[in-house]
């Protein structure tokens, strides 16, 4: 890690000018005693001295933004970023007011062209798919100009509302309220733990589901999710009924199934819950706890078309030191299908991923492209169902090294190296093509 220069009051800098410029005002014959060491120390002192006022130029932007805090850059935050950055929320600042935000300016920037936030790891303009958390062109505009150009804030007698956590159910209450078996603890020397429970329904008959929620207990430390009915029946390599009814992560509302499709629910099932839990350095060496609640949301029609799950596995990945860090494989579908979404569900982060479909007759339909991160694995719907008749192919492409180059050049860590699996497995959620509505 290269040192860092620390940027000295401003009268400490004048100090340090004015010693600068009295041993620039020696006699000439002064300057002929200089010897060895001591012109070391000029120079030595001239040089800090440019540091340091250039330093305190980067510590001291002028303000070029035309863009405030206030007026433009609020009403983002506000709209785009109050789910998790915000008092108790998920995320580790605050940003919902000038103060909180003005010391994360570098940091807004960085995390902006790196596309790390907001957390929407599929790549524009690859496949359509539903509820883009991507902020559009304006808005990055708005908070690029804003963070490069001094942090304006605006008038200083202008109030703007208080922003506070709402941890409440997205889609109104649920018909089926779930909460976890007991509260979990969170010690004080751990920083984070998956932890599995187990959750009986109590249902007396099976149900069609159209939606699956998470509202978390203590939203500061539930970072995501994967909720599933529990079942014994070994993996199907072909369309197999879904298991997994959501995969939560902060910010992200649940997609309520329409169109006649439904996940099933067996009568007396039993839910596994997996969280993640993990604490920001707000909590560090704090004890915490937790008692989730997990939504179900039935289905109000007695039949609907079974949502399917189809795998799709790779090969083993090459090795750390394979000079070929890309990999592409495919498979066949034996049938004609509708595809609902698509799932990462055991890959390794900070690669890139790309899916597409290749028809019969040799057309391409992109799908999805994504820049995969720890801890924001999700469901991606796609905006409208793709239909591909039988014989059609599903290309994934994966590039094992990390993209992440822009954290690095503007100051963030570098990200961890990809370890983990040592095969890809993603999931595509379909139905069959002319599939009729049955009773669950």
């Amino acid at each position: 890690m290269k040192p860092r220069l620390t940027a000295l009051p401003r009268r400490t800098r004048r100090r340090t000018e004015c010693t600068v410029n009295t041993r620039q005002s020696v006699t000439s014959a002064q300057h002929r005693d200089f010897r060895g060491g001591a012109f070391l120390a000029v120079a030595a002192l001239v040089i800090i001295g440019a540091l340091l006022a250039t330093q305190h130029g980067e510590a001291h932007k002028a303000v070029t933004s035309k863009y405030t805090y206030n007026d433009d850059v609020f009403p983002i935050l506000r709209d785009r970023c109050s789910r998790c950055h915000v008092p108790g929320g998920v995320a580790p600042m605050s940003l919902m007011t000038y103060d909180e935000a003005f010391p994360w300016g570098e940091s807004i920037r960085a995390e902006l062209i790196a596309a790390h936030m907001p957390p929407w790891n599929a790549d524009g303009g690859f496949g359509e798919l539903k509820h883009a958390h991507a902020l559009s062109p304006n808005e990055l505009d708005i908070i690029l100009t804003w963070a490069t150009g001094g942090n304006p804030r605006g008038s200083l007698d202008q109030k703007l509302p208080a922003v506070t956590l709402v941890n409440d159910w997205t889609m109104g209450k649920p018909d089926l309220a779930l909460p976890l078996p007991s509260e979990y603890a969170m010690p004080a020397d751990a920083m984070e733990e998956t932890k599995e429970f187990t959750i009986a329904t109590g249902t007396t008959e099976a149900r069609w589901v159209r939606a699956v929620d998470l509202l978390p207990g203590t939203p500061a430390i539930v970072r995501s999710a994967v909720i599933y009915v529990k079942t014994t029946a070994a993996p199907a390599g072909g369309p197999a009924p879904e298991q997994v009814l959501a995969r939560w992560v902060p910010g992200l509302d649940a997609e309520p199934l329409d169109g006649g499709a439904a996940y099933r629910l067996p009568a007396g099932a039993e839910l596994g819950v997996r969280i993640h839990y993990k604490k920001t350095w707000s909590y560090e060496s704090k004890a915490m706890t937790d008692r989730s609640t997990v939504g179900v949301y039935f289905a109000q029609a007695g039949t609907a078309q079974e949502i399917l799950a189809l795998p799709l596995t790779s090969p083993a990945l090459p090795t750390p030191d394979a000079l070929n860090k890309s990999m592409t494989f495919s498979q066949t579908i034996d049938s004609d299908l509708q595809i609902l979404a698509l799932s990462p569900e055991q890959v390794p982060a900070n690669i890139t991923l790309q899916v597409q479909a290749v028809l019969p007759n040799g057309t391409r339909a992109p799908m999805i492209r994504l820049n995969t991160r720890a801890d924001w694995a999700r469901r991606y719907w796609f905006e409208r169902p793709l239909a591909l008749p039988r014989g059609s192919k599903i290309e994934v492409t994966a590039n094992l090294v990390d993209p992440d180059l822009m954290s690095t050049a503007f100051g963030s860590p570098a990200a961890p190296k990809a370890t983990g699996p040592s095969t890809l497995r993603l999931a595509l959620n379909v139905i069959p093509a002319g599939a009729k509505a049955v009773a669950p």
